[in-house]
């Protein structure tokens, strides 16, 4: 069964880079076509989308003309991006400030709009009632941390989604009903 070249299911999977020799003036549109779809799809920063057409073969020239117009027009903004890169991050996906900040440099965002970004989200998102959120889920509602064993399970499990230890600290509190504290992962006790 053959596809057609505009199918949904030719377009999955990784795109190779194609040398194509395009006069530059079409190289040009072209690029700019892919952008705006890119664009269209996602909020990405100019980097991502400068490497994601330096992997489809185009020239650095295009690609300096390509983020110089997007910026005039205003089609790229990283500041916007970024914004909204943290508010999906921190308040959909529930992930603390430290992975936010680790995964939205990964994305291309440079390190001062990250931080502002990242604090500007969480002074309208409450960061401990997240992990509490986790927390909660995790235990399924209703069950009690009765072990060390599982209190070290829900703290790391926090720890890896970007939370600090202060605040996987309180979102476990209420759940633990042993006397004591306990040993937590990363600690000289643990």
């Amino acid at each position: 069964m053959s596809r057609s070249a505009g199918s949904a299911s030719s377009r999955r999977g990784p795109r190779a880079a194609v040398q194509v020799s395009l006069e530059p003036e079409e190289a040009l549109r072209a690029a700019l076509t892919v952008a705006l779809r890119l664009l269209a799809a996602r909020e990405l920063s100019a980097a991502r989308v400068r490497e994601k057409l330096a992997a489809r073969g185009f020239g650095q020239e295009t690609l300096d003309e390509v983020v110089a117009r997007l910026t005039r027009s205003g089609a790229f903004d990283d500041g916007r991006a970024v914004r909204a890169c943290a508010r999906t991050l921190i308040s959909v996906h529930r992930r603390g400030h430290i992975r936010a900040i680790r995964e939205l440099q990964a994305m291309g965002f440079a390190g001062a709009l990250v931080r502002e970004a990242v604090a500007e989200v969480l002074g309208q998102v409450d960061e401990r009632q997240s992990a509490a959120h986790l927390v909660r889920a995790r235990l399924k509602g209703g069950r009690v941390v009765t072990d060390a064993a599982m209190y070290r399970r829900l703290f790391a499990s926090l720890i890896r989604r970007g939370f600090d230890n202060a605040t996987a600290r309180a979102a476990l509190e209420p759940y633990w009903k042993r006397s004591g504290v306990p040993v937590e992962p990363g600690t000289d006790d643990f």
